[in-house]
């Protein structure tokens, strides 16, 4: 998945320059970025705003715009639209810094065009590297969470109110048990193992949420879990589960 970049600069070559940059810097970073719109008028990125509802953006922005609304006007709509935003101003006017305050539209940075070529390009890369590494951590962030989907509704659980996931007899649906109930939807534990580190595999048919173990009988290979349900566990996964349990509780 690519994040999308978005360009607003009045001035032709300002645009071209500026477009240039950042193209070259997407050569040699594996695709994290995509330049989505570039656009003289901020009418142009509302419209793909409208159109395309991106998420977690990075927009570079000038403020005079040359146009009804300015750069900050054009913030603050991106901001109502995609509210993970990286918004950066690129301008001459870094006086206007406290206004961008005051109308809290969250600017990560102001970089000043009247520098030279190096430090204005140096300048963009960094803030690109940056933002890279917010969205990685924030991806990381929303990933603790356990969402998943039946017909039409969308069911978003935090870590700690998930227990196990198991194979239902119905072919391709599982069944999950949370604090407060049970659910079944269609999804396959391997794709469910990878995409939550904090599950853990006790048997062909069943992931279970390690931190709410009360209890574990090696003997019988059962775990008792907080909510009372006990889930049995292969042989082979003894070893693994003790110490999974182990730097658990030394964290």
């Amino acid at each position: 998945m690519s994040y999308p970049i978005v360009i607003c600069e009045d001035n032709p070559i300002e645009l071209k320059q500026l477009n240039t940059l950042i193209e070259n810097y997407l050569l040699f970073h594996n695709n994290f970025f995509d330049i989505a719109c570039t656009a003289q008028k901020p009418q142009d990125v509302l419209k793909y705003l409208q159109t395309s509802q991106p998420h977690r953006g990075t927009y570079f922005l000038d403020i005079d715009l040359q146009a009804n609304i300015d750069g900050i006007d054009l913030a603050e709509k991106i901001r109502a639209s995609d509210i993970e935003a990286s918004i950066i101003f690129t301008t001459t006017h870094e006086e206007l810094a406290p206004e961008t305050l005051k109308r809290k539209v969250g600017a990560i940075a102001f970089i000043e065009k009247q520098q030279k070529l190096e430090a204005y390009r140096d300048n963009i890369y960094d803030i690109l590297a940056y933002i890279e590494k917010l969205i990685k951590k924030s991806v990381e962030y929303h990933q603790q969470n356990f969402i998943f989907e039946i017909g039409t509704q969308i069911f978003n659980f935090n870590q700690t109110e998930v227990f196990s996931i198991e194979s239902s007899k119905i072919p391709h649906q599982l069944i999950f048990i949370s604090n407060n109930g049970q659910y079944e939807f269609y999804g396959k534990l391997n794709e469910l193992e990878k995409k939550y580190s904090f599950l853990f595999r006790i048997s062909r048919s069943c992931l279970i949420n390690p931190t709410n173990i009360r209890q574990i009988d090696f003997p019988s290979r059962q775990t008792l879990l907080k909510n009372g349900t006990t889930k049995k566990f292969s042989m082979g996964k003894a070893t693994k589960l003790k110490k999974k349990l182990q730097s658990i509780t030394n964290v």
